[in-house]
């Protein structure tokens, strides 16, 4: 961001010189000047503050993926944007799954993006229990599973109601479940479509602060998210 910041610097300067040169025309640069000078200390911040704790959240994820070549730990990139956004990115193969994370990162959005490949046999959209998932779900047709622990931690849909109750009740699934949600603390857990056309199982965190990431979380939302894929798949398999 301080990169971007200093650019759009330069290129001010370059313009109120031109300016200065055509109408010896200056008003303006005391004013501007302060607020660039405000931005950059903005930035700086950001760089020195909010950039290392995305970064640190992210490779916590990154040390328990494996690279093309085998080789566990992945390289973590950070992008920034003009619209003051960040965006810290790392991906490998979790078991043999490809898996993608990304943290995002705006003034005023925050947000953790979990994709592992999943050959799931229905569509699936499990969200955190709240007023929001409970309106949605009045839209659609909400899947009780009689688990009484379920239940209230999160609303589940999905287009084979049998089949998703049966996969959400059985033990170990159920127990996954309620790790990413609780202890995870993701908001929904859906089946998407990837961003190279593949089938994924998609944890989304909203509202994520990198800088309270417990790092040992980590390889737990993995491990669980892998295993929910894998019974997925399993239960289509035997279905």
């Amino acid at each position: 961001m301080t990169k971007h910041v200093l650019l759009l610097g330069v290129g001010g300067v370059a313009f109120y010189a031109g300016l200065w040169v055509v109408f010896n025309d200056t008003r303006f640069m005391g004013p501007l000047f302060a607020l660039w000078f405000v931005c950059l200390l903005i930035a700086l911040v950001s760089d020195a503050v909010i950039c290392p704790a995305a970064k640190r959240a992210v490779s916590a994820f990154a040390a328990s993926l494996s690279n093309e070549v085998g080789q566990v730990g992945c390289t973590v990139a950070q992008h920034s944007g003009w619209r003051a956004d960040l965006r810290t990115t790392t991906s490998g193969s979790f078991h043999g799954r490809r898996t993608t994370v990304l943290v995002f990162q705006q003034p005023r959005i925050s947000y953790l993006k979990l994709e592992m490949d999943c050959l799931a046999p229905w569509v699936l959209d499990i969200r955190r229990r709240n007023l929001a998932s409970r309106t949605l779900a009045w839209v659609g047709a909400p899947l009780g599973t009689s688990d009484e622990a379920l239940d209230k931690a999160v609303v589940i849909q999905g287009d084979d109601e049998a089949a998703i109750r049966k996969w959400a009740t059985h033990a170990e699934v159920r127990s996954r479940i309620l790790s990413l949600f609780q202890v995870g603390g993701i908001t929904s857990l859906t089946t998407v479509t990837g961003s190279e056309g593949e089938p994924v199982l998609r944890a989304h965190y909203s509202h994520f602060r990198p800088r309270f990431f417990l790092q040992v979380h980590a390889a737990i939302m993995l491990n669980d998210l892998d295993g929910l894929a894998a019974a997925a798949e399993a239960a289509g398999d035997r279905g």
